[in-house]
C-alpha cells in the first residue's frame, strides 16, 4: 500500500529540469496528466494501486488548484512507479514498451533509481530479426530487473526480405537454440509467449526444447506462428517432411497449469498428448491437413474445453474418416460465443460444422481461405450458407444429447449480433436466405464477394428488408472498383422508417476527386443512411 502524505507547502510546478529533449518532456507531461486526473488512469491500476492511493491522488490533485503550484519531486516513489507502470503496459505494441520503459529510466537520477526498482517495466521481453548482441545483453538486464514478475515474451524472427526458400533462411534452428538457452531458464515465469517464423526450424527447435519443461505455472498464453498460409492449399503436403514428426511440448502438456488461450498457426504438436485442456480461447489456422489433429483427438481437445469462448478454425479442421465415427455426436460449447470459419474445401466444412453446438453464439465470421490461395479456382459456398440455415431451423436427430433436442438450433443466426463475411463465391439466393435469419444482427462486414452476389443483398440492407437492425455495414476490400459498383444502387432506396439508423463504411483505395465517390455518397444520403469513404487517398 502507498502510504498516505500530505501537502504543507506549495512549491514550484518546473517539469523543465528533469527533462531532457523533446520526447522526455512529452512523456513527463503525459505521465502528469495521470497525477492531475485519476479518474482517466485504465483499469489496469487496480490491481497494482489501493484505493487508499486513489485517494492519496486526488488529495494531490485538490492541493495543486488549492495552491495553485505543484511540484513532481513532490510525488512519493510509490505513486511514480504506479504511474511509470502505466505508462509502460498501456499499449498493445511490445516495442513501445520498450521503447517507453528505457525512456523513463533516463529522464533523471530519481526516475532511473525508481524505475530500476520497478519491477514490472521490465517484463515484456522483445527479441527480433537479426538478433543482434545488444539484443541479448539488454534480455539479459530485464529478466535481471523484472525479478520474480511474470513474463511477456515477443519473438518475431521473421525477414521480409526471405525468398521463400526454406533452407536459406538467416534465422535457423541454431539461432533459435541460442534463444532458448537465455530464456528456458526463465520458464516458471513465462505468462505470454508469442512466436512468429517463416520457416519451421526454428518452431521445431522451441517446441524440442519446451518438451523437457515440467511445469510452467504462469502460463496463460502460447501464440505460435509459422507465416506461410500456403500449406493450407488443398493437396499440399507439410515440409519439410523429414521434420513432420509432432512433438509432445512441455512435458507432453503435463506442464500447463493455467493455460487459457492458445493459437497454433502452421504449428502441430502432438495432439493426443497436447495439454489442451480448460482453455477459453483456441485458433488453429494455416495447417497442412496431414498434420491436423485426427477426428478423435480433435473431439478430445474440444470436449476438454466446456468453457471454451472463442474458436477460430481457419484452413484444415481435424481429418475426418467418415467410416470412423466420431466419439461423440455433437460437440457441445454452451459459452462459446465468437466463432470465425475459414475453409478450403466445401465438403470437408459442412463434415466439420455438422459437429456443432454453439447455442451462445453471438459472433460469426466465414471465409473462403481458397480464394486466396487460388484465386482462379475459388469454392461455391452455396451448399455452405443453405447448410447453415437449414441447421438454424433443423431439429435434432441425435437419440442421446446432454441438452434438449427438441429444438436443436446448433447456429442461431436469430440471435448473431455481429457477422464477417470474406471472400465468398454462391449464389445470390443462397446468401439472400442466409442473411433473411440474421434479423438481429446490427454489425455486418462483408469483403471480397462477387459482384452479383452484392446486387442481390446490398440495396435490401440499405432498406433494412434484409436485417433490420443493422446498425453498421462495413465494405472492407482494397479493390476501388468497390465504389463505382455500390454507386450504381438503384435510384429511390430509402432506409425503413421501422428501422434503426445505419452507417455504411467503405474501406477503398480510391481518389478524392473520384466521381463514383461522390455518387455513392449522393446516393447513400438521399437514402438516409450515413456513409463514410475511408482508404489510401490516390492521386
Amino acid at each position: 500500500m502507498i502510504p498516505s502524505y500530505t501537502l504543507s507547502t506549495p512549491a514550484i510546478f518546473d517539469i523543465t529540469p528533469i527533462t531532457g529533449n523533446g520526447t522526455d518532456r512529452q512523456l513527463t507531461v503525459t505521465l502528469l496528466i495521470f497525477i492531475l486526473d485519476p479518474l482517466k488512469m485504465p483499469s489496469v491500476m487496480l490491481n497494482s494501486v489501493s484505493v487508499d492511493s486513489l485517494v492519496n491522488v486526488r488529495k494531490f490533485n485538490a492541493a495543486r488548484y488549492l495552491h495553485r503550484t505543484s511540484t513532481i519531486a513532490a510525488i512519493p516513489d510509490e505513486l511514480l512507479s504506479a504511474i511509470f507502470h502505466i505508462a509502460t503496459h498501456d499499449f498493445h505494441d511490445c516495442y513501445d514498451a520498450i521503447f517507453h520503459a528505457t525512456t523513463i529510466s533516463h529522464v533523471c537520477q530519481r526516475w532511473r533509481n525508481v524505475s530500476l526498482s520497478t519491477s514490472s517495466l521490465w517484463t515484456i521481453i522483445v527479441l527480433t530479426f537479426p538478433t543482434h548482441r545488444t539484443q541479448f545483453f539488454r534480455t539479459i538486464d530485464w529478466l535481471a530487473r523484472s525479478r520474480s514478475r511474470p513474463l511477456h515474451l515477443y519473438m518475431d524472427f521473421r525477414d521480409p526480405a526471405w525468398n521463400w526458400d526454406e533452407a536459406s533462411h538467416c534465422f535457423s534452428w541454431k539461432n533459435m537454440e541460442n534463444v532458448m538457452r537465455l530464456i528456458l531458464p526463465f520458464a516458471h515465469r513465462w505468462q505470454k509467449v508469442e512466436l512468429l517464423t517463416d520457416t519451421w526450424a526454428p518452431i521445431f527447435t522451441f517446441l524440442s526444447y519446451t518438451s523437457r519443461i515440467k511445469s510452467v505455472p504462469m502460463l496463460q498464453d502460447i501464440l505460435l506462428s509459422r507465416c506461410n498460409a500456403f500449406f493450407a492449399a488443398k493437396g499440399e503436403l507439410f515440409r519439410p517432411s523429414a521434420m513432420k514428426h509432432p512433438v509432445s511440448w512441455f512435458g507432453g502438456g503435463s506442464a500447463f497449469h493455467s493455460l487459457r488461450r492458445v493459437s497454433l498457426a502452421g504449428v502441430h504438436v502432438n495432439w493426443a498428448n497436447s495439454g489442451l485442456t480448460g482453455l477459453l480461447e483456441l485458433e488453429l489456422k494455416y495447417h497442412a491437413s496431414e498434420v491436423m489433429p485426427t477426428l478423435h483427438e480433435f473431439c478430445d481437445i474440444i470436449s476438454a474445453c466446456p468453457e471454451l469462448e472463442r474458436l477460430n478454425i481457419l484452413g484444415w479442421g481435424p481429418q475426418i474418416d467418415v467410416n470412423v465415427a466420431p466419439k461423440q455426436r455433437t460437440l457441445y460449447l454452451p459459452h462459446l460465443r465468437d466463432f470465425a470459419f475459414g475453409f478450403i474445401d466445401v465438403d470437408h466444412a459442412i463434415d466439420l460444422l455438422s459437429l456443432f453446438y454453439f447455442p451462445a453464439l453471438k459472433t460469426l465470421s466465414l471465409e473462403d481461405i481458397s480464394s486466396s490461395l487460388d484465386p482462379l479456382h475459388p469454392c461455391d459456398s452455396s451448399r455452405l450458407l443453405e447448410y447453415l440455415t437449414a441447421a438454424h431451423h433443423g431439429s435434432c436427430t441425435t437419440l442421446s444429447h446432454p441438452f434438449p433436442c427438441a429444438t436443436c438450433s446448433p447456429y442461431p443466426l436469430s440471435l448473431i449480433s455481429s457477422l464477417e463475411l470474406h471472400g465468398l463465391t454462391s449464389c445470390g439466393a443462397s446468401l439472400r436466405c442466409f442473411l433473411q435469419e440474421t434479423v438481429t444482427l446490427d454489425h455486418l462486414v462483408l469483403s471480397g464477394l462477387d459482384k452479383t452476389n452484392l446486387q442481390a443483398i446490398v440495396p435490401d440492407l440499405i432498406a433494412a428488408a434484409l436485417c433490420p437492425s443493422l446498425l453498421d455495414l462495413k465494405f472492407n476490400d482494397a479493390d476501388p472498383t468497390i465504389v463505382p459498383l455500390l454507386a450504381s444502387l438503384p435510384v429511390g432506396i430509402v432506409r425503413s422508417s421501422n428501422s434503426p439508423s445505419m452507417r455504411v463504411v467503405v474501406v477503398a483505395d480510391v481518389a478524392d476527386s473520384d466521381d463514383a465517390k461522390h455518387e455513392l455518397m449522393h446516393v447513400l444520403w438521399a437514402a438516409g443512411v450515413e456513409v463514410v469513404i475511408s482508404g489510401n487517398v490516390t492521386s
